[in-house]
This record gives C-alpha cells, structure tokens and sequence, in this order.
C-alpha cells in the first residue's frame, strides 16, 4: 500500500528544507525526499577551496537569521553545511535521506511518487532539486584528443589533483573564473575561453555589493525585466581570501591568458571566435554603470566618482584564433559550461522545449504541482538564499489553498 501525504517536497537542499519549514508553519503534513544526504551538493560537488560569494549575513533563512561570530565574513562550503544540517535540526524537517524518485506521475487523487522503496501519494509536490542537476559538457569535448584530461567544474577540487601541464578553462561564469584565478595562484599555466558574465566591484563605498544589489533593487527585478528576453550574464564575485574582485583583465596581468569562445577543435588545435575584447569590453561597462547607479544612489556624496577598475592595460586582449594544445602543454581541459535541467523522472506536461519548468513563481498550471530555488525562478535573487524564503512562503500559500 503506497504511503499518502497531504505534500511530498523532492530535494533535501536549502530549497527544500525553506519548503519544509514554510509548510510546518501552516499545518501541512509532509515529507522531504533527498536521493542522497541533506545538502549534498555543498558536501561533494564544490571545490576544496569554494567560499560563499555573499556575505555570512545572507546565510540567514526563515525562521534562523544568522548569529554567528563574523557576519561580514564569507563561509568555507563545509562551514555552509553545518549551517544548513543546523536548520533542519532547529525546524524538525522530515527529511527521508538516500531515497531517489524515480518517477512523478498524475495520480487520481493527485500525484505518485515512485521510489525504489515504494510509492507514495499526495495532493502536492514540491519539486525542489535546484537548478544544478546535470553537468553540461559541449560535443565539442569529443574533438578533443584522448591523452588530454577533461573535467567538468563539479568534478573539479584542488589543483594537485590535475596532471601536470597547463590547464585551459572553458567559461568565464562565476566557477570559471575563480577556477582559472586559483590555477594561477599556484604558478599553472592558465588559459581561460571567457563568456558572458557581468563584473561588478566586491566592495563600494565601505559596503559589499551585496548590500548595493538589495539597496538598488537590483536583486529584485523580475523575468519580465530581462533586457530582449535574454537571461543577464553571471555575476562575478569571490568570497576567497575576504572577498575581492573578480576581473578577468587582471587575470591576464597576473598571466592568465584569455582567449575568444571555443568554436571547435581538431585533433591538437582549438579554433576560436573573435570575441574575447568584446565581451570584457561589455563586461566594463556594466561594472562602470553599476558603479554610477551606486553613487546616484548615495545624494550624500559630494565628489566624483572613483576609479573602481585600475587594472592597468596597454590595449586590448589580443585575438588568437587558433592554440595548439602541443605547442601550449596544455594536458587538462575544465568545462566550466554550467548545467541543464534533469526531469526525465518527471511525466507531466510542465516543461518547455528547452526542458525548463513552466512556471510563475513556482506555481504551474498543474494542479497540486511546484517548483521552488531555481535561477531567476521569479527575481534574481530566486535561487539564493536571499530569495527562497520570499518565495517558499508563495508557494506555501497557493499550496495551502489548493489543498483546503
């Protein structure tokens, strides 16, 4: 007999233990299904040396505001961990560990749960696995030669741990360009394919940018807000070493070689795109005009504003169109490529055609199913822990309506 719950929430991360809590403020039997432990991702899917890119203070969720010795700080992962098992202790989550679903399915009275232990019943889900579900890697890979090693960023640790040579780092995203920058610190010779990404100042004004994004609203814009309906660049920030600026110009000064976008590769040779000035060129401008809106923003300031980007450069990044991988001992390939969604377990029609969840803010058109903790799921800040409360507790609310 299949066990029945008014709510079955899938994924045992942050996400799914805000649900948790959101629920059990209003009532609401349920359960937590994580396929492996609570947390798992921030347990083996980070680099040894990963930071938290906000403030400590950010760490706060619902109902357990942060409290701990240094807010201004930025948290190791594994500190981050004990932090979130902490929060499912003091909200009493009934997570069920090491239970995958294999299915989800329209259920008479609501939806099947499949698991290899059993099914169950409710009347919603919460689907809550994150926007990290699987490694995307270019076909491109393919071209690759087979002596070189290749990695994608989660599978990435240490440096040590790489076979000696260079190393060429595909994506210059948040987890690029912070692999690329510790390769470099410990003397790898680093060769970094820059992408889209929007640099921005760590520090202004005495202030973390965090603070800056919340104070301009910035956190807070909407899907509806994106400029040609296209997704903005990723942010760039580090908490390493107190938190600093991420900038890929400076990369370069300390001996980073930045190329254009890997267009494809045939046997020892990478052929690039013409593009790499240009996107740090735009990455400048949106640094500079985030700066602007900082200073308008602060009527109290009577002088000029600073320059944030002294990053000294004789010109512009050189174009290369082609690197051998022989000629640059280059042996280590980093696909810092991000990630696409998984739902194969998921037999509903709720996703596009890119398999991305239809959603407003978490609410589908389905009766009885959500999502919750994606990127831009409603603002930007939907898949941190800035804005999984705000959006646990609409979730929660349409949930409770639906089930009364």
């Amino acid at each position: 007999m299949s066990e029945i719950y008014d709510t079955v929430v899938i994924g045992g991360g942050q996400a799914g233990l805000v649900a948790s809590h959101a629920l059990t403020e209003r009532g609401i039997e349920h359960i937590v299904l994580e396929r492996h432990r609570v947390v798992e991702r921030w347990r083996t899917e980070r680099w040894d040396s990963l930071r938290f890119q906000f403030p400590n203070t950010a760490l706060g969720l619902p109902g357990m505001p942060y409290d701990g010795p240094h807010p201004d700080g930025f948290a190791h992962h594994t500190e981050v961990v004990r932090w979130l098992e902490r929060y499912r202790r003091l909200i009493g989550a009934p997570v069920r560990e090491r239970t995958p679903v294999t299915s989800l399915d329209r259920h008479a009275h609501g939806w099947r749960v499949a698991t290899p232990d059993g099914d169950l019943q409710a009347r919603a889900v919460v689907v809550a696995t994150g926007p990290f579900q699987r490694a995307r890697i270019p076909r491109r890979s393919d071209d690759l030669p087979g002596n070189v090693h290749q990695v994608h960023s989660v599978d990435y640790h240490r440096p040590d741990l790489l076979p000696d040579g260079a190393v060429l780092v595909v994506g210059s995203g948040a987890s690029g360009a912070q692999i690329a920058e510790e390769l470099a610190g410990v003397g790898r010779a680093t060769y970094l394919c820059v992408s889209r990404h929007r640099r921005v100042p760590r520090h202004c004004m005495g202030r973390d940018i965090t603070s800056w994004l919340i104070a301009l609203g910035l956190m807070d814009r909407t899907r509806s807000e994106w400029v040609d309906g296209r997704m903005p660049p990723t942010v760039l920030v580090t908490g390493i070493d107190g938190g600093h600026d991420v900038n890929l110009r400076a990369l370069s000064a300390q001996g980073v070689t930045l190329l254009g976008t890997l267009r494809s590769a045939s046997d020892q040779v990478l052929h690039l795109a013409d593009d790499a000035e240009p996107i740090l060129a735009a990455a400048d401008d949106m640094h500079a005009e985030l700066v602007r809106l900082i200073f308008q923003h602060a009527p109290d300031i009577d002088h000029g504003i600073p320059d944030m980007n002294p990053v000294h450069r004789s010109g512009p990044v050189p174009y290369r169109p082609t690197v051998s991988l022989r000629d640059a001992g280059i042996t280590s390939v980093i696909w810092a490529t991000g990630y696409s969604f998984d739902y194969d377990w998921l037999h509903a029609p709720c996703l596009d055609a890119s398999g991305e969840p239809i959603q407003h803010r978490g609410v589908t058109d389905l009766e009885g199913l959500y999502f919750l903790g994606l990127h831009w799921m409603h603002t930007f800040k939907s898949g941190t822990f800035l804005g999984i409360g705000g959006d646990a507790e609409h979730v929660a609310d349409h949930l409770t309506g639906h089930l009364r």
